[in-house]
């Protein structure tokens, strides 16, 4: 169980890492016709980590103090 201010920091650190690394993913493979197995499992794994924050908040399952 995480703190409310710990959880919103995670919810955004791993929202712009979850972006960045779809991005790069979709660009190279778009552009390059390569599939780049690092980027796309790093997103998939940053995505997890965000539902599973999201979920948290949601859920109120956070410590307020």
């Amino acid at each position: 169980m995480q703190s409310l201010k710990l959880l919103k920091f995670n919810i955004c650190i791993f929202g712009i890492l979850f972006i960045t690394y779809c991005i790069g993913f979709f660009s190279e493979f778009i552009t390059e016709h390569t599939f780049n197995w690092f980027k796309g499992i790093a997103a998939i794994g940053f995505l997890f980590v965000l539902m599973m924050n999201s979920l948290d908040l949601k859920d109120k399952n956070y410590k307020t103090t």
